[in-house]
């Protein structure tokens, strides 16, 4: 697909998962694994399939309502076009998930992990109204990606906050970079459709600063260094390490890949897939 309004479907595989919003639900669930496995804690089926339902719906609204507020004649990137054609499917898809997600969540989760996740909802709730109809606040506070990548790590974490608080303070460093590596994944995408933004009169980091392209793939080496520090500091996390390493250090090469706009955007999600990779060598091995 080109980057104007075609409305023929994309042919690249690589943009599938993003155009039907399932990446970003996989990424969430392969990190709980991830730190699952490091805190050596064990999480239930329902956990997981709600913090996918949960995550799956987030951005099916988030895609579908920004999608309604585009014009026909306005450029779009290949999700915003796929949407924009496929609304029905989308009103469909709100209900359907939102209906499976609640029954989880109010007869599988346990009683704290409920009282987490409706607080942590609420905040999340707070920042898609800013966003929405207040998102001039962006240009004065460019905190947007930021505050994206802490609720996409919270959200993916959620279920272990007491642990995590409770363990020692190099699982909260992990996590923390964890919550910079999602940042630094939205930062990027913003910077790489920094003119699709300017054309929807949308505020992002890369619109408030367009001169400090440079910044994301220099601070995923820098965090990509970190994590790579961290597993060197605590052996028990060294896998957990490894992947945040391999994660950031892909997502910093990516401005040299070959590749269309859309198949980069998508592809900033895929190589956040990393602890997919360490289950699979688990697995084999």
């Amino acid at each position: 697909m080109s980057d104007g309004n075609a409305r023929a479907l994309p042919r690249s595989v690589l943009l599938w998962l993003n155009l039907v919003c399932l990446d970003a639900p996989l990424v969430a669930i392969c990190w709980q694994w991830a730190f699952a496995r490091s805190l050596h804690l064990a999480v239930t089926v329902s956990s997981t399939i709600a913090l996918f339902l949960t995550a799956w719906f987030i951005y099916v609204v988030d895609r579908f309502t920004d999608s309604i507020s585009l014009s026909a004649d306005v450029p779009k990137s290949a999700r915003e076009m796929f949407c924009f054609t496929h609304q029905r499917l989308w009103l469909f898809l709100m209900p359907v998930i939102a209906l499976f997600d609640v029954a989880i969540v109010c007869s599988r989760l346990d009683y704290e992990t409920r009282v987490h996740g409706i607080i942590l909802a609420a905040v999340a709730g707070l920042y898609f109204v800013v966003n929405n109809r207040f998102s001039k606040i962006w240009t004065a506070i460019p905190i947007k990606e930021m505050a994206i990548g802490a609720l996409f790590a919270a959200g993916t974490l959620l279920v272990f906050a007491p642990h995590i608080a409770a363990a020692r303070s190099t699982i909260s460093f992990a996590a923390l970079l964890f919550a910079a590596l999602c940042w630094l994944n939205c930062v990027s995408i913003a910077f790489w459709e920094r003119d699709l933004d300017r054309a929807h009169r949308k505020h992002s980091v890369a619109t408030r600063w367009p001169h400090a392209a440079s910044f994301a793939p220099a601070a995923s080496i820098t965090l990509a260094v970190a994590s790579g520090a961290l597993g060197f500091v605590d052996h028990q996390l060294g896998p957990l390490a490894i992947c945040l390493s391999l994660s950031a250090a892909l997502l910093a090469a990516l401005p040299l890949a070959p590749v269309s706009r859309d198949e980069r955007t998508a592809l900033a999600d895929l190589v956040l897939l990393t602890p997919l990779g360490l289950l699979v060598a688990e697995k084999i091995l």
